[in-house]
């Protein structure tokens, strides 16, 4: 099912943040966890299940691995009895080698129900070939 079109609200912090913020959402551990995990509980990534937010990394690596610059992939969740279905878009915006490792700017965009959030951020390739998110050099 498309992700209804609406204009997506801004995360109430600078976007460039909003990559890590993402990757501390996911269990990377950090001495600012506590504070990233009280933020994250008013955002529809920080109120995904451990099961949401593995399935949510998946297809964010899939849109980093495998999916052109401009296509999106999509995701969604099942609405549950307590909870409506989360949907979202993942679209890398372009892809470029910064400081010898591949790299790719991507936005996401999530929605759950008349709840929306989108970010923009740069995630590289690893040696250990995981991605993770950091900031790249302007050309």
């Amino acid at each position: 099912m498309p992700m209804p079109h609406a204009a997506p609200a801004r995360l109430p912090l600078p976007p460039e943040l909003a990559p890590l913020v993402f990757a501390l959402a996911l269990g990377a551990p950090s001495p600012a966890r506590a504070y990233v995990d009280h933020y994250l509980t008013s955002t529809i990534a920080g109120t995904m299940t451990q099961s949401e937010a593995r399935a949510f990394a998946s297809a964010v690596n899939r849109a980093l691995t495998a999916t052109e610059d401009g296509t999106a992939v999509s995701w969604r969740t099942q609405a549950t009895p307590r909870r409506p279905a989360t949907y979202a878009r993942i679209t890398p915006l372009q892809s470029k080698t910064d400081r010898g490792q591949p790299c790719r700017q991507i936005r996401s965009e999530l929605k759950r129900s008349s709840n929306e959030e989108s970010w923009t951020g740069w995630f590289c390739k690893q040696p250990d070939g995981r991605w993770r998110a950091r900031a790249v050099e302007d050309e």
